[in-house]
């Protein structure tokens, strides 16, 4: 596992990031900003801790996704590792196991639906973004179907729509991979505060 992480921030360090006050002082406040929203939509604190360890993995593996094409393991693995125990301890201390088995269920129909994608996208969609799938289905459906249907329409509208874009600007070509992660980390988002 530490040889991966290695690997990871050497490809990382290879790209130029030009960080600076600006991108820090923006960081910090959508932090600010994304911590408030989940305080204020969840009054359940198991549930708002949850969702900050699913949706802070979910951004550390964007930026890791955005400049590396590839989904450590080791991140997917600490957010089911986090968000699963806290999830089923919301559960327990409201005492309502019906959320909990639609969170199952979801989190075992996300990650159906991210396989096949992956199994026709012929490797457009890859092994990494359907390891997010039952930590990512399990947050969502656990606050409703509603939310999870949600998350995932946005996800791939996104994604749809910002290729599209660089498409027509010439930046993407048809053939290209691009990172899937930022789309599936700004629907969920998305889904679980609207």
């Amino acid at each position: 596992m530490v040889d991966t992480v290695q690997k990871n921030l050497r490809r990382i360090r290879k790209y130029t990031l030009n960080v600076g006050m600006p991108q820090i002082a923006a960081v910090c406040t959508w932090t600010a900003v994304g911590a408030l929203l989940l305080h204020r939509e969840s009054t359940r604190a198991f549930l708002s801790l949850a969702a900050i360890a699913v949706f802070t993995g979910l951004l550390a593996l964007s930026i890791i996704d955005a400049y590396t094409h590839r989904v450590p393991r080791y991140v997917t693995g600490l957010m089911i590792v986090s968000g699963v125990p806290l999830i089923v301890l919301d559960a327990i201390w409201h005492w309502d196991p019906t959320e909990l088995l639609r969170g199952f269920a979801g989190a075992v129909g996300l990650f159906v639906v991210y396989m096949f994608i992956s199994a026709v996208s012929r490797g457009g969609f890859g092994r990494g973004d359907v390891m997010l799938a039952p930590s990512v289905g399990l947050l969502l459906a656990y606050r409703g179907w509603d939310v999870l249907i949600r998350g995932t329409v946005y996800t791939f509208v996104l994604a749809g729509v910002v290729s599209a874009v660089l498409i027509m600007m010439r930046a993407l070509d048809r053939r290209d991979h691009i990172a899937f992660v930022p789309y599936i980390a700004v629907g969920a988002f998305l889904a679980f505060l609207i």
